[in-house]
């Protein structure tokens, strides 16, 4: 797969991942339909939960790309898009992140890596041809989810 090509296409490439894994009790659907991603549930901090994400683990990355686009739309809330650089694993909020703010509207995205804010002091760099995992993710707040993504790509 080519770095620069639409990573959206084949939806059996993307996962799901809740603060379940570590107590928490937040819930996420996710399907697939005509290129559209749709993620519905919840988050919720209830016993020290938080979030749910929907990833994807690109190969081989190009170390020219700059960042990733994407449309979206939703119920109006802030979401954010998540990068796991390869290697780490621990501790858990060691990623980087940027946010977008979807309305109820087709809206292009484009976020460059460099925005992109560390999210602890032991995550490394984050180089574009060490991506472990990128995803949408839903965190840090009580709130309904109900997103649409599509047309996901790197550029």
């Amino acid at each position: 797969m080519s770095s620069f090509s639409d990573i959206s296409n084949n939806p059996s490439n993307w996962y799901i991942v809740t603060d379940q894994v570590m107590g928490g009790q937040s819930e996420l659907k996710a399907s697939h339909d005509d290129g559209v991603f749709s993620l519905k549930g919840y988050v919720t901090t209830i016993n020290n939960g938080g979030f749910v994400r929907l990833a994807h683990r690109p190969e081989n990355v190009d170390t020219e790309v700059k960042g990733i686009r994407f449309m979206a739309k939703g119920n109006n809330e802030t979401y954010e898009v998540h990068v796991t650089m390869q290697g780490l694993r621990m501790p858990p909020w060691a990623y980087h992140s940027s946010t977008f703010t979807v309305t109820s509207e087709w809206e292009k995205f484009e976020i460059n890596f460099s925005d992109f804010e560390k999210k602890s002091g032991v995550s490394p760099r984050l180089n574009p041809s060490n991506i472990r995992d990128i995803s949408f993710a839903g965190y840090g707040r009580d709130f309904e989810v109900d997103l649409k993504v599509k047309e996901v790509n790197f550029y």
